[in-house]
């Protein structure tokens, strides 16, 4: 592959990678003014009291995170950058888990071509990867909430 083919394939890839959706929000509140990430707490439990403004998805999705921890991170940050653009202070987590993602195929291949006429032989191994997921809701804990 010449380096011209190379910068075209990595292109592309960076291109799809950019397309993909690693999050959703679906306002069920009013949205107040968008707020830092790293402000937003994550919550396991409802806080005594908040207001609900959206609900969150997020997935592993083209985040290039490897292992299970990586891929969880970020996720919760992708749910905190959410829940901050609708100007939620706190996600209350409420389902994690895992999807299937594409397949990557690693191998190597042996190529001849004389004339119109081309033979190849390629072998390898492909891997399916599982993304991690998580649903939340975006919500205003006021301070004395806490």
């Amino acid at each position: 592959m010449c380096v011209r083919q190379l910068v075209i394939a990595l292109t592309l890839v960076v291109v799809v990678a950019g397309c993909a959706s690693p999050s959703t929000t679906n306002m069920i509140g009013t949205a107040r003014t968008p707020l830092d990430a790293s402000e937003v707490l994550v919550y396991l439990e409802e806080p005594i009291c908040f207001e609900a403004i959206a609900l969150l998805t997020a997935t592993s999705d083209a985040s290039f995170a490897f292992g299970d921890q990586a891929k969880i991170d970020a996720v919760l940050q992708r749910l905190r950058e959410a829940a901050a653009a609708v100007g939620a202070n706190g996600v209350l987590l409420k389902r994690t888990g895992e999807q299937r993602d594409d397949s990557v195929y690693v191998g190597t291949g042996l190529g001849r071509s004389t004339g119109n006429f081309g033979f190849g032989i390629n072998i390898g191994k492909s891997f399916g990867l599982m993304d991690k997921t998580a649903e939340g809701v975006a919500i205003w804990v006021p301070e004395q909430c806490d």
